[in-house]
């Protein structure tokens, strides 16, 4: 069932593609955002099950050493996630920038 579901978004695209007239450039960067968008998602989707690992392991932990160390590395990755996300929306102000700066150049010319 997935793979008919991803079949026909693909064919969606190309559909939608072609009927703007902008077949290779718009699908492929709408192909690229895709691409990164998943890859964000799996960098944060991994990040997430080393929180909840360390969270358990800093729970049932006896020793010192275990309960600072996982303490330590739960901070190492919040502040991974927080880099990550930081880095996300100075990708989208730029694309603002860049698509705003476009529509003015259309616009104008």
């Amino acid at each position: 069932m997935g793979d008919n579901a991803e079949e026909g978004i693909a064919r969606a695209q190309i559909a939608a593609a072609q009927a703007s007239g902008s077949e290779g450039k718009a699908l492929g960067q709408h192909q690229a955002r895709s691409i990164k968008y998943l890859d964000e998602r799996i960098l944060i989707f991994l990040l997430v099950l080393g929180c909840i690992g360390l969270m358990v392991l800093w729970a049932t932990a006896k020793s010192a050493l275990l309960i600072y160390g996982s303490f330590a590395g739960l901070i190492l990755l919040f502040i991974l996630w927080g880099l990550a996300r930081i880095k996300r929306i100075e990708r989208e102000r730029a694309e603002r920038a860049r698509q705003a700066q476009e529509w003015n150049s259309q616009s104008g010319g």
